[in-house]
């Protein structure tokens, strides 16, 4: 069981290594060079990604995180000329930003297909899979006659490019020690929540300029994935390794741990009796965990305006709003959200890194709720920063604290983002794949909707005020259901195991 599982890499390391007087009376025990026991112990065998030269490792870090920067950052490229979309395919303006907004609900269902099939075949070829239909359908939007050709087109682009959001964070966690795990984490949060607004901006210069428009946008992503495909194939190897049977095994032979070692294709080791039915039904075990299921859906109501906001910044800040933005202005808004995250990963990430090592440098037992303390930082930010967008829309004169409003909004999520997942991949290190699959289906779902009605909400005669109010609120109701819970009963609630089964 999961729960097992995670006690044993989080919890049994620990305990014998410090609880009877430290690693010294345990020799066996591997630590690192300031003396902290490794989570998970490594393999003796050089091919263990554990073991992997920190160049490989943090190269790989870099690209994975790439990969989820792009899949959002080319979704909003074509976002602020969302007003010559709608002139030159004959739809209506908040049809238009449809093509940003819509593909977003693939987040939620794609990681059924590649995380399964990735544990199949390996993270190595998915990877490259997904690359490579995003790069095709990005030309196929930029070639795009009408508008149900480029909307396709799109989706398509979405379902390839998804790929990295899907596997990104399971294949950190195969390369990293629990003390690591949360700047890691962070830096691939860091660059999910910065992919829209640095799209943005790109897509606003790029609409702006008369010798290229929105086709050109995506022409750019398209050369965009042509060098992520490279990148992987290059410097991500695969991540799969079964530890278990390696653990107290050397490799015997020649070892080949070199660069073109490294480009080979590994088929992951599976249980004899598992066929591909099975495989693809474990995905939704993870659904039976309320330290999982809880914290993702709260997690996806805090920032469930995610797309909604960047989607609107042309409609609410454009030449049809009270501020006349040209394209490359509304390109501009987007440096809000950058700035906001950017803010928010030197909190995020290396806060999440000291509370594990201070718990273990003062052998205390580690309890992974401890990191669900931090929330609280982004809850306040992301619901100040709705409020503050909401209410400047409403009665303000000044667009900059409207977006100061979205600059605080991303802040928080950055910091969210961060800490929830790095929590829930150390309560089930074994399950982190599908613990990745109920993070993106939650906010793939939620940010999904708000999109289709909020712009038509905000016409409402109350105004922008009530639908961010009711946005800001809904979070801080639902944080004892979802959050306090685990603070308080995390660690029983987390031996319990599974509420059903699903097998």
């Amino acid at each position: 069981m999961a729960d097992i599982k995670e006690i044993q890499s989080t919890e049994v390391v620990q305990t014998k290594s410090l609880s009877s007087g430290g690693v010294e009376s345990n020799p066996e025990v591997k630590t690192n060079s300031q003396g902290i026991p490794l989570v998970p112990q490594p393999s003796d065998d050089p091919e263990d990604p554990l073991n992997w030269s920190t160049f490989v490792k943090h190269a790989a870090l870099v690209v994975l995180a790439f990969e989820s920067f792009l899949v959002k950052c080319s979704a909003t490229m074509i976002a602020p000329d969302a007003l010559e979309l709608a002139k030159q395919f004959g739809v209506s303006k908040p049809t238009a930003t449809y093509i940003g907004s819509a593909p977003p609900i693939l987040y939620a269902l794609t990681s059924f297909f590649w995380i399964p099939l990735s544990q199949r075949i390996g993270r190595r070829p998915v990877l490259l899979m997904g690359n490579l239909i995003a790069l095709v359908s990005a030309i196929g939007v930029a070639r795009s006659q009408t508008y149900a050709q480029a909307l396709g087109c799109r989706m398509a682009m979405t379902f390839g490019g998804s790929v990295g959001m899907s596997i990104g964070p399971a294949a950190i966690s195969d390369m990293f020690f629990l003390h690591e795990k949360g700047s890691r984490m962070g830096v691939n949060s860091i660059f999910l929540v910065v992919g829209p607004y640095v799209g943005g901006v790109i897509g606003g210069s790029i609409a702006y300029n008369e010798h290229l428009g929105w086709r050109w946008a995506m022409y750019i992503a398209a050369m965009l994935y042509a060098i992520q495909f490279l990148a992987q194939l290059l410097l991500v190897p695969e991540t799969i390794y079964n530890r278990g049977e390696n653990i107290t095994h050397k490799p015997s032979g020649r070892v080949q741990n070199g660069f073109l070692s490294r480009l080979k294709f590994r088929t992951p080791v599976l249980p004899e009796d598992e066929t591909w039915a099975k495989t693809f039904r474990k995905p939704y075990k993870m659904f039976a965990y309320p330290a999982v299921v809880l914290p993702s859906f709260w997690f996806s109501v805090a920032t469930m305006t995610e797309v909604a906001n960047t989607a609107g910044f042309a409609l609410n800040f454009g030449s049809d709003s009270r501020w006349h933005f040209n394209l490359a202005q509304v390109g501009f808004c987007y440096f809000s959200g950058l700035i906001g995250a950017l803010l928010g990963e030197i909190f995020g990430g290396p806060l999440c890194d000291m509370l594990v090592k201070y718990s273990i440098r003062r052998n205390q037992k580690w309890k992974p709720e401890r990191l669900l303390h931090l929330v609280w930082t982004g809850l306040v930010a992301t619901s100040a920063g709705l409020l503050l967008y909401g209410l400047e829309l409403e009665y303000g004169h000044s667009w900059a604290s409207a977006l100061t409003g979205i600059g605080l909004f991303t802040f928080g999520q950055e910091i969210l983002v961060t800490v929830i997942l790095t929590y829930m991949t150390e309560c089930y290190p074994e399950d982190a794949a599908e613990v990745a699959i109920v993070f993106q289906f939650f906010f793939g779902v939620q940010i999904f909707h708000p999109p289709f009605y909020l712009p038509e909400w905000i016409k409402e005669p109350t105004g922008a005020k009530v639908p961010y109010i009711v946005f800001a609120i809904l979070p801080i109701v639902l944080y004892p259901v979802c959050i306090w819970v685990l603070n308080w009963k995390g660690g029983q609630i987390r031996k319990k195991g599974p509420l059903f089964s699903l097998s």
